[in-house]
């Protein structure tokens, strides 16, 4: 798919999985063979430094970058076994909000400009863009890439809000604007308190290019800065949707058995 090499994960609701997607992106890139570089833009909730475990080590954040640090200086590589995978954190949003007064500028400018030397940098391959819940910063970078990910939860109401965050995102600049249903519950399905992903994709006008399944592990994973097994569901699901960027025929649920074992109970 052109344009998959710049990837903008957003949302209007925070807590929805965008962190964890891009993550997983950026992971299965780098595993792919991809330079693969994930920019935390979440200032209001930073997480990616916690979720790959160095946020003791990790020196520089975007606004070093800012500030002048080269990109290939404030770049960190959070797993040794993955050492094509960087991380440039965010940075807290009071030393955003301190270079704002400083310059006498906005958020959406200072993100701008990081972007471009971010560009300019030819140390990657691939580059994921993880943003916060709201779409203020995720429109300022919009524009910079050619394919934005936006991800929802299990719900109608979730769906619609990808909707709303899908038409404001569009006219902000952005292009190729896919859906990503993250925390997929197939046991909720089986319950009937869940949609399934085709009631789900029927309700919605944006095409969706992957479905990442609940894991009950994931949280304790997380919590101990390290990535999932690789063959975990949400490995897995990553890595579909990876491959089906890259231009693969990849199907939705392949190579995680719960879900095609019951496919048509979860379609």
């Amino acid at each position: 798919m052109p344009g998959y090499e710049r990837i903008l994960v957003a949302s209007s609701k925070g807590g929805v999985g965008k962190s964890t997607a891009a993550l997983g992106l950026a992971a299965e890139f780098a595993r792919l063979g991809k330079r693969s570089l994930l920019l935390d833009l979440d200032v209001t909730s930073r997480s990616l430094d916690l979720l790959t475990g160095c946020a003791d080590n990790a020196l520089f954040t975007f606004a070093d970058l800012l500030s002048g640090t080269s990109p290939e200086t404030t770049v960190t590589r959070p797993f040794p076994s993955l050492p094509g995978l960087m991380l440039l954190p965010a940075p807290a949003s009071r030393r955003l909000a301190e270079l704002e007064e400083e310059r006498g500028t906005s958020a959406a400018d200072l993100i701008r400009e990081g972007l471009d030397k971010i560009l300019a940098w030819e140390g990657f391959d691939i580059l994921v863009c993880d943003t916060g819940g709201g779409l203020d910063l995720a429109c300022a970078a919009a524009p910079y890439f050619p394919f934005i990910l936006v991800a929802a939860e299990q719900s109608q109401t979730s769906i619609r809000a990808a909707e709303y965050a899908a038409s404001r995102l569009e006219r902000c600049g952005g292009r190729a604007i896919r859906l990503c249903v993250c925390a997929f519950d197939l046991s909720a399905v089986k319950k009937e308190k869940r949609a399934g992903v085709i009631e789900m994709i029927d309700a919605s006008s944006l095409q969706c290019v992957g479905v990442i399944p609940f894991d009950p592990r994931l949280q304790k994973i997380q919590d101990a800065g390290q990535l999932p097994p690789r063959k975990s569901p949400v490995t897995a699901a990553c890595r579909n949707i990876a491959r089906r960027l890259m231009g693969y025929d990849v199907r939705l649920f392949d190579g995680i058995p719960a879900l095609s074992r019951r496919r048509r109970l979860a379609l």
